[in-house]
């Protein structure tokens, strides 16, 4: 066998609603030893269950139908082993490992996570208990978890989220797979954590020989790790080849799309990303034409006539299943270019403040013991200083746990902050108890990361649009709440007509336009947007972002951005804050900040974040960051990065550094620029 994996015409229905809907419809692909692939497309594209497919995981009311999938050194087709056969279960987890997107549902919380990679080695290699306790141990020792022999005894729930996705990679790579599936494994990680991730299952790859496959809806990720790209659309592989190819000379419409749709970190500041328009087809109405058609810039009448155009070969390597010729494409492309480009909507940033934080301190009481007595305080976030200018948005980045969302709850007064002031329009709303802060409520919203658990599933949309308009009285009769609550659905680019619908039947991006339509509801002057667009499609948060800057340019409205996305926060923020461990270590201008980055641990973010151009990645300078951001319980004295940071000095041990101007507008904690 030429290839390591071969997957041929696989297709996989499911049962609903009384006929077979088919989700993957003739998938084939190819991998090589030690090779490293990457498979993009939207939500819904088909990515997870072709990988799923291939190991037989499907389960009812899903079947695979049809196709062929062949392992080097096993006989015969895979798919004709029963699914819980012996040949698929040594397959499975011995010779193609899967590492899964959300870690703690991945693992037994009530296994030690040492028994569970040791279950795993002890069925595929066979090992007696004392071996296979050494070869875990050596696994976790291999992905960086520190203290191994002492954590083999540790439950999921003891450790962060980035160090659980390091024991599901040290599981997956303990059998010796010969496949190793990575499945948006690194979705709802910090960029840091993700890039060392990443750049461990690389190094494992290459030095064990293993071949990769990182499924994912990132584009910098595989312009960064991938050596060929699969792009999958509406359940069906639309264009593939070499990286380079794909990023600098796409021909499925559909690719470029993507390519249009992404905000990269060396964009320039003022440009406007093009949102993919439209959805993907359901699976179940598919037309049989090219399922592209309705969404597609390239679009002609013979897209139509010459129905579900197949893949056809254009160059060695490369190929697409678009039915238009190259200087078709080319013809489309030069008229797409001549049109009125769009152009950022102008901002007025006026002088006069919003909002003004002072030296805010937030602590959360630690108890122990039967009778929970106080033994200390978690200092969530401390000596946080800021202002917010009408009509300015403020980005606020960090990894996980630096205090942000704890930031914004005490903005919003969720949370009563321990000391300093939030000056709200003048006035200090700190200490304010709930009869005082009523005025100030309709003034302050928020839009939340997850726009289906923040929505009621019983409430329809236009309830929940129109639930702050009678909260706080700001419609005088039912004919007004109806009028407002249209003219919100439409601002937000929704048609009224679906206003009694419930949120399960939108999607992910009408979701979350439902819930800025509840945030500007009330006429705030403040929205803090708490990663509004990190659970969104590529295509879906271009439009987002989108609507959030023309919202802005036409309402006035202040945005405190919190998001860990580099690239998102450089195209929507004005001025950008950077926090660690619940402190601010720089804040900046935007372009200031991006273009003369001051603090170590800055520095390092920015270079964690992919871009999407493989020629880019392949000449950049690169920053790596060791370690995990220690526990807030354990704040390291001094300075709280001096752990982390490849320019400490004995100094930044015992002082902490103050945040201090270092040029014009530009703050940074850190000892270097004394």
């Amino acid at each position: 066998m030429e290839n390591l994996l071969e997957i041929k015409d696989i297709q996989t229905c499911f049962h609903m609603d009384g006929r077979d809907v088919r989700s993957v419809d003739g998938v084939s692909m190819y991998l090589k030893r030690g090779e490293i692939v990457g498979i993009v497309g939207e939500s819904g594209s088909g990515k997870s269950v072709t990988m799923l497919s291939m190991l037989q995981l499907i389960s009812s009311p899903g079947r695979i139908v049809g196709g062929e999938v062949y392992l080097e050194g096993i006989e015969g087709n895979l798919l004709d082993y029963k699914a819980g056969s012996e040949m698929m279960r040594t397959v499975r987890g011995g010779r193609i490992s899967m590492i899964f997107q959300e870690p703690m549902t991945s693992l037994n919380p009530v296994l030690t996570i040492g028994y569970q990679i040791q279950e795993n080695i002890m069925l595929h290699l066979g090992l007696g208990k004392e071996d296979s306790r050494k070869r875990a141990v050596e696994m976790l020792k291999m992905v960086n978890i520190p203290d191994a022999e002492e954590r083999f005894d540790y439950y999921p729930q003891q450790f962060s989220g980035g160090m659980r996705q390091r024991i599901m990679i040290a599981m997956a790579m303990s059998s010796n797979p010969d496949v190793l599936i990575a499945d948006e494994a690194t979705t709802a990680l910090d960029v840091t954590t993700q890039e060392q991730l990443l750049e461990m299952i690389r190094d494992v790859a290459k030095k064990t020989n293993t071949a990769v496959v990182i499924v994912t809806h990132n584009l910098g990720i595989v312009a960064r790790y991938a050596e060929r790209i699969y792009v999958m659309y509406s359940g069906s592989v639309v264009e593939m080849s070499d990286t380079r190819r794909i990023f600098h000379n796409p021909q499925h419409p559909y690719t470029r799309s993507l390519l249009r749709a992404i905000p990269r970190l060396d964009d320039p500041k003022d440009r406007v990303l093009i949102p993919i328009n439209g959805l993907p087809p359901n699976p179940a109405e598919r037309p049989e034409y090219c399922p592209f058609y309705e969404r597609c810039e390239y679009r002609m009448d013979r897209c139509i006539k010459n129905g579900k155009p197949v893949l056809k070969e254009l160059e060695k390597g490369h190929i697409s299943s678009c039915c238009l010729t190259a200087s078709e494409l080319a013809q489309k492309e030069e008229e797409i270019r001549n049109k009125e480009s769009l152009k950022a909507p102008k901002k007025q940033i006026q002088e006069e403040l919003c909002l003004e934080v002072k030296d805010v301190r937030k602590y959360f009481a630690i108890y122990e013991g039967a009778l929970r007595k106080k033994v200390g305080d978690i200092k969530a976030i401390e000596d946080i200083s800021f202002q917010l200018r009408k009509g300015e948005t403020l980005g606020i980045v960090g990894e996980s746990g630096c205090g942000k969302t704890t930031l914004a709850r005490c903005i919003m007064r969720v949370y009563q902050p321990e000391g300093g002031q939030i000056i709200f329009h003048g006035e200090d709303i700190a200490s304010y108890k709930d009869r005082q802060l009523k005025p100030f409520r309709p003034q302050m919203s928020m839009i939340f990361q997850d726009p289906f658990s923040s929505l009621d599933p019983r409430q329809t949309a236009g309830s929940v649009v129109g639930e702050s308009l009678l909260v706080h009285k700001l419609v005088k009769d039912r004919k007004e709440y109806d009028a407002r609550v249209d003219e919100l659905f439409r601002i937000v680019g929704l048609d009224p007509a679906l206003k009694d619908r419930v949120a399960h039947e939108f999607s992910g991006g009408q979701r979350q336009r439902i819930g800025i339509a509840r945030a500007i509801s009330s006429n705030p002057s403040m929205i803090i947007c708490d990663e509004p667009i990190s659970a969104l499609d590529v295509s879906i948060q271009a439009q987002i972002i989108n609507l959030l800057e023309e919202l802005q340019a036409k309402l006035g409205i202040s945005y405190l951005f919190i998001a860990h996305d580099l690239a998102v926060v450089k195209h929507i923020s004005d001025r950008v804050l950077v926090m660690y461990l619940g402190k601010i270590v720089e804040i900046a201008d935007c372009l200031d900040l991006y273009e003369h980055t001051l603090h170590p641990y800055t520095k390092a973010l920015l270079s964690a974040v992919p871009v999407a151009d493989p020629d880019v990645e392949a000449n950049r300078e690169r920053i790596a960051i060791q370690g995990e951001v220690p526990s807030i319980r354990k704040r390291p004295d001094g300075c709280p990065f001096h752990n982390r940071c490849p320019h400490a000095m004995e100094r930044c041990k015992k002082e902490v550094p103050k945040l201090k101007t270092v040029k014009g507008n530009h703050q940074a904690a850190c000892f270097l620029y004394e």
